[in-house]
């Protein structure tokens, strides 16, 4: 086991800050079946008032998203399309809307639960969306609101270093409505991460990979 990522990580008032950080990092769930873990590969920046795709846009506050508005270090779980649970970091200080969305991770542990929960999907294909990285951890609406230095969904060191070379940069994906905010380059997606996690996943996982994760992407909106 790594070291846990302490609470300090969260409070940081800069969401691309946040989410270039957590990459490379090592997602951890404790599940009644067993436990699994994984590297993050890919994550988008949602944060402030003005970012006209996240939740708490103009500072509205409903049941839905009053998660995002508490202090960070906990998480954010909601269900998008009424098909996919989203996991999402809260960060930052109280009152102010942030978060890092987990769009892709590289499971590492817990393989054969995974299998079994991603049935008839190779192993490339696991987590290589938000809604999937759920799926595969078995996180849903249950584990929105709780601690990320808790004992059921963490974050480790994992030895891994992401050079800034590697982190290729592009627009959110499905925030098409957020206007000007729609083509700002705040999705991250670590590009030779299956190369050096899992180098023999990397012929089954090439030229396919990011096309699969534009059609089951499902992202922040503004309600």
């Amino acid at each position: 086991m790594g070291k846990k990522i302490g609470l300090a990580a969260y409070l940081i008032d800069d969401p691309v800050q946040g989410a270039l950080f957590f990459l490379g990092k090592k997602l951890a769930v404790k599940d009644s079946k067993g436990n699994i873990a994984g590297i993050i590969v890919e994550t988008e920046a949602y944060g402030g008032a003005e970012d006209k795709a996240c939740h708490g846009y103009g500072k509205r506050l409903t049941p839905r998203n009053k998660i995002i508005f508490q202090q960070g270090g906990i998480t954010y779980v909601y269900f998008c399309y009424g098909m996919h649970h989203l996991l999402n970091f809260v960060l930052g200080p109280e009152g102010v809307p942030m978060a890092v969305l987990i769009r892709g991770v590289i499971i590492t542990e817990g393989k054969e639960l995974v299998k079994q929960r991603r049935k008839g999907n190779p192993e490339h294909h696991w987590a290589d969306g938000p809604g999937k990285v759920t799926k595969a951890m078995g996180i849903t609406l249950a584990d929105n609101g709780i601690s990320l230095i808790g004992d059921r969904i963490w974050v480790e060191e994992s030895g891994l270093e992401v050079p800034d070379s590697e982190i290729e940069r592009t627009p959110r994906i499905g925030v098409d409505y957020a206007e000007e905010w729609a083509k700002k380059p705040l999705r991250f997606v670590w590009k030779q991460a299956m190369q050096r996690i899992m180098p023999s996943l990397i012929n089954a996982s090439s030229s396919s990979l990011n096309k699969d994760r534009v059609k089951t992407a499902c992202s922040p909106t503004t309600h």
